[in-house]
């Protein structure tokens, strides 16, 4: 888009915001300005409209738009609506209604992500416009039935665009659907029987509190819920078949296999087996105890690895043999006998139906925690199930396959969905590979140390963390109602070392499993060679011959030393082993990477602190109680200055932006990345005052030079991160980073348009660009035929990638992405402010704005 229509769209908006403001002051509050000027959601709203101008403003000026731009589009909207609604849930459906309709533009060259994003605008708008509808009506049941039905919007959009697989790819599948789709059914033969019978059904009625009579116990809504909850149970076993495509199993080599597991697990009466054809490796559980039955899921069952098999199945028939469907009814029952005892809507369906007291928010909140609650008593009956299938001796086989599994997921891993699995496109065996590695890693660390967002999801899922359920299955002490504990436990520091120590043992017979399965999977007979034929090295090469502080992650153990090598070990969980010099005794140890976190260190070197100005870091002193041992600094007056190195995050050093000098630099500006070279540093004695030099690369003939103070200046040193413009804006920038980095072969991840096969690794070898075509106007015949770039990746394929199915490159290099402060929104510099508060070591960023 041209500099001229950016500022005319930015007139455009000022305009129009300017208009609507005046139109709403006189038609809403010009007789009531007082209560206007008392409203804090007016200056609130005032301010993020400011922010949001800036915003345009900053768009229009650089033709791209700022890194926080969409978290300010998303609060505006927000607060916009807030400000004329009072209403929390229309705010929040509208703030991401609007924004989405941007999304669903930007995202159009993503098949699949962009029709997830239909779905997500559709359920949106519809609550938005309901929720307007209810503020105008003064009545909140349109919103109320809009949201309440929601769930069916996504589900029948999902099911139009992606078919059946949309349902039963999502990873914690459930039959919670047919309950739902069967309460509503029920919820309207109630409606037509209060409205054309004598007949009246109480909806709302706390029987703790209150007398009844036998009537009012057999004619109220929750006696009919529980009913249909239990006619689910029985008929469930069709339904779910006819739902979700499930045919018989006619294979006898698998049918000879899951009788096998059933007589070790002990089951004596008929379980009717089924198969569905979808892209993963899964199965289920259904139907009553008249009527077991079990479902394989399979892409193709006859290609299925047979121990995994017996895995999975036996974790299956273990549900089937504890009769957890039954309980599983059982404690829905409970739920709703406790909502009928205190008078709690039975669900989102009693606000279009019924007259509910309790406000939708506070239920939808009150919902929440109560699902929470019988999430835990699901994740028990997993657990029991997993322990069952551990008794009858088949561990190991499901430990195989919920690693598999896993390594399915992927990305996805931590909602339940891998967009790659809702597309025709299969993945490659190098993707393939990628995933499984990414996964191995992913497990074992956080057996060690797990993140709290991944604990915090799962306590609103069924099924326990894969990592716990690997731990627990392969460790003997670990009881189910524990292990449904553990994400809640695990989010203290102290629980984690603690179960870290326990599940040690259990750490080191998975990383053994893990390893096999790697290894029979892609027939890589040493997993150490491989690394080194991809160039793993390469991951290290800005590390190796550094000083790190390594700290283990259980005992909080440091090491002080030189990072020397890193070897690499035929264990798929924990590849890289370190080979550290500790400073101390000069003896070289060996440290394995997964224990141990690392930090980059310049024992006496410079380092500016905002408090204490520049420093030298002239020891650490580290003390036999971990807690207390400190950095020791030296300040410009000859003054020791000592920092606890459990407090204290340290930033980068200087020596890091002197290693800026006669390097090459990645400068960003106007939307664009461009190569300069950085001709000298000069530090000053006021380190805010230093300066950096830039001049044209020499065989750019430009003869450009200018110079910047480090305070004006956001620096982000060694990852370097290129945005591949839509349009054909900045091809020629592009082009000279393509042409630099064949020239230096580095290493680099290419991002690309695609839900599978989405990133290729490897070394640019080539790249066409007919950069006299892009100059072209549309009537002269421009064309994007020739235009691609050459790799070889690191499995050593030569792959010819398509210009326009590029999304980002990355890559590490001793300097790193520089752009100018004036060039950055307010808002942004906010972001950049709190990244140095908590990761000081990301970026170098002086002054408060």
């Amino acid at each position: 888009m041209k500099k001229f229509t950016r500022f005319s769209l930015l007139f455009l908006y000022l305009v129009i915001s300017i208009v609507f403001s005046i139109v709403s002051y006189f038609l809403l509050f010009v007789t009531n300005l007082p209560e206007l000027l008392s409203d804090w959601t007016t200056y609130v709203m005032f301010i993020f409209y400011l922010f949001s101008l800036e915003e345009v403003y900053r768009w229009a000026k650089n033709g791209k738009r700022s890194e926080m731009s969409d978290l300010v589009a998303i609060l505006f909207f927000f607060f916009l609506i807030f400000f004329f609604s009072k209403d929390i849930l229309t705010s929040i459906m509208g703030a991401f209604s609007i924004y989405l309709w941007f999304g669903i533009f930007e995202l159009k060259d993503y098949p699949v992500l962009n029709k997830i994003l239909i779905i997500s605008l559709a359920t949106y708008n519809i609550i938005f416009v309901a929720g307007i509808i209810s503020n105008v009506l003064g009545d909140p049941i349109v919103i109320n039935t809009a949201f309440s039905f929601s769930f069916w919007i996504i589900l029948g959009l999902g099911f139009i665009l992606f078919g059946r697989k949309y349902i039963v790819i999502w990873r914690f599948m459930s039959p919670e659907y047919l309950t739902l789709f069967l309460y509503i059914i029920a919820w309207l033969a109630i409606v037509f029987i209060n409205e054309y019978t004598p007949l009246s059904f109480i909806s709302q009625k706390a029987f703790l509190f209150s007398s009844f009579s036998i009537w009012e116990l057999l004619l109220n809504v929750y006696t009919i819920l529980i009913a249909i909850n239990w006619i689910i149970y029985f008929i469930s076993g069709p339904i779910l078949d006819f739902m979700l495509g499930i045919k018989p199993l006619k294979d006898k080599r698998l049918l000879g296999l899951i009788d096998q597991v059933k007589l070790d697990i002990g089951i004596k009466g008929k379980v009717k087996v089924g198969i569905g054809n979808y892209p993963i490796l899964n199965a289920m559980a259904y139907g009553s105890f008249l009527d077991k039955r079990i479902a394989l899921i399979a892409e193709n069952y006859k290609s299925v690895p047979e121990d995994e098999v017996k895995g999975i199945i036996a974790h299956e028939l273990a549900h089937t043999k504890g009769k957890h469907t039954l309980i599983l009814t059982f404690i829905t029952t409970g739920d709703l006998i406790f909502r009928m005892l205190f008078g709690i809507p039975a669900t989102y369906y009693d606000y279009t139906f019924g007259n509910p007291q309790l406000p939708f928010v506070f239920f939808i909140l009150l919902n929440l925690l109560i699902y929470i609650i019988l999430f835990m008593f699901v994740r028990i009956l997993e657990g029991k199930a997993d322990q069952k299938t551990k008794k009858i001796g088949y561990a190991k086989e499901l430990v195989k396959a919920l690693y598999n599994l896993e390594s399915f997921y992927a990305t996805g891993r931590e909602f339940g969905l891998n967009t790659m699995l809702l597309c025709e496109e299969k993945i490659t065996q190098d993707n393939e590979i990628l995933n499984y590695l990414e996964t191995a890693d992913y497990i074992n660390k956080s057996i060690i140390k797990p993140k709290r967002g991944s604990l915090l999801s799962n306590i609103i899922n069924s099924h326990p963390l894969t990592y716990h359920r690997i731990a627990a299955i392969l460790d003997d002490t670990l009881k189910p109602t524990k292990e449904m504990l553990l994400p809640f436990l695990c989010l203290k520091k102290s629980n984690q070392k603690q179960y870290a120590k326990l599940f040690d043992k259990a750490r080191v017979k998975f990383k053994d499993i893990a390893s096999e399965k790697f290894q029979e999977y892609f027939n890589i007979r040493e997993i150490s060679a491989y690394m080194q034929n991809i160039n793993r090295i390469e991951l290290y090469k800005l590390e190796i011959e550094r000083d790190f502080l390594f700290k283990h992650k259980v005992t909080d153990e440091i090491i002080l030393g030189k990072l020397e090598s890193v070897r690499f070990n035929d264990d798929v969980c924990e590849i890289d082993e370190y080979i550290v010099k500790e400073f101390k005794t000069e003896n070289k140890i060996h440290l394995n990477s997964s224990e141990y976190s690392k930090s980059q260190i310049s024992l006496n070197g410079d380092y500016f602190l905002e408090k204490d100005g520049t420093v030298n870091l002239i020891d650490i002193d580290i003390s036999s109680d971990q807690k207390k041992s400190k950095y020791v600094f030296l300040d410009e007056d000859g003054h020791k200055i000592y920092k606890r190195l459990k407090k204290t995050k340290l930033p980068n050093s200087i020596s890091t932006i002197k290693m800026f000098s006669e390097k090459d630099i990645f400068f960003n500006t106007k939307g664009e990345t461009r190569i300069l070279r950085c001709s000298k540093v000069e530090i000053s004695r006021n380190f805010k005052d230093s300066e950096l030099y830039f001049e044209s690369l020499p065989h750019n003939n430009e003869g450009e030079k200018f110079q910047i103070k480090l305070k004006n200046l956001i620096i982000k040193p060694r990852n370097i991160y290129i945005t591949i413009n839509r349009k054909e804006t900045g091809r020629i920038s592009e082009s000279k980073i393509f042409e630099w980095l064949i020239e230096k072969q580095i290493r680099t991840y290419i991002y690309l348009k695609k839900p599978v096969n989405n990133l290729e690794i490897g070394y640019i070898q080539a790249i066409k660009i007919d950069v006299e075509n892009l100059k072209k106007t549309p009537e002269q015949g421009k064309s994007e035929v020739s235009n691609y770039i050459t790799i070889k990746n690191i499995f050593g394929k030569d792959q010819e990638i398509p210009y326009k199915s590029l999304e980002a490159l990355s890559f590490e290099y001793i300097t790193g992405n520089i752009q100018k402060k004036s060039e950055t929104s307010i808002f942004s510099k906010l972001g950049y402010i709190l990244l140095k508060k908590f990761k000081p070591e990301k970026i170098f960023y002086l002054n408060k704005v």
